[in-house]
């Protein structure tokens, strides 16, 4: 699937950055890098586009999106936690606008294959950076319930993470978790049906 992502709010994006000719910005989250390059058009003919992503798949997609302003754009691929020591490389001591678009993009969940979308049966990877080693089938099936539960808990606010969690080691013990449909099978299954309209609860 090509990389297809549609920027949203372009334009308060621009107008919240102030993009201006000959300024120095930063795109964390290229994407489909559809706000990178309307940036870009924006700062002409001496501005300058830091962008960078943890996706590998949206970075080469930038590369050619962008691939019109190889004077203007500094392409990375990097966790955005790393801007600093990327400015540093490049002898910038700091940026006039700084955007992060944060979440999934619809490219990531509809085509990356990556099991992002509990909607199909895809392997149970969900990297947003693909170099990463640990995938999400390695954290079901390698880590302890008590973890498990804190990781549920604490990051998905989930009201039934102990349930999942034991479920969750329950069923690997007979055979690995590989799939993300087959996850969503043990979390449904692990979660107490509500009860109908009427019936004593």
């Amino acid at each position: 699937m090509p990389y297809k992502h549609i920027s949203v709010m372009k334009e308060e994006v621009l107008r919240y950055l102030n993009c201006r000719p000959g300024k120095i910005y930063a795109d964390c989250t290229l994407g489909g890098s559809g706000h990178a390059r309307a940036v870009l058009e924006k700062i002409m003919p001496e501005g300058l586009l830091i962008g960078m992503d943890q996706d590998r798949d949206a970075v080469e997609n930038a590369e050619k999106v962008l691939a019109a302003y190889p004077a203007n754009a500094r392409i990375f691929h990097s966790n955005f936690i790393y801007l600093s020591d990327i400015l540093s490389q490049l002898n910038i001591k700091g940026a006039d606008g700084i955007l992060l678009d944060l979440g999934l993009s619809l490219y990531q969940i509809e085509g990356s294959g990556r099991g992002f979308s509990f909607r199909r049966d895809e392997p149970l990877d969900m990297r947003m950076d693909t170099d990463a080693e640990m995938t999400a089938a390695d954290l079901i099936n390698g880590t302890d319930a008590g973890e498990l539960e804190r990781i549920f808990r604490d990051y998905g606010e989930e009201r039934w993470a102990r349930r999942i969690a034991r479920k969750i080691v329950s069923i690997r013990k007979q055979s690995a978790i590989t799939s993300s449909s087959q996850l969503a099978q043990i979390v449904c299954d692990a979660i107490p049906s509500r009860p109908k309209a009427g019936t004593p609860g």
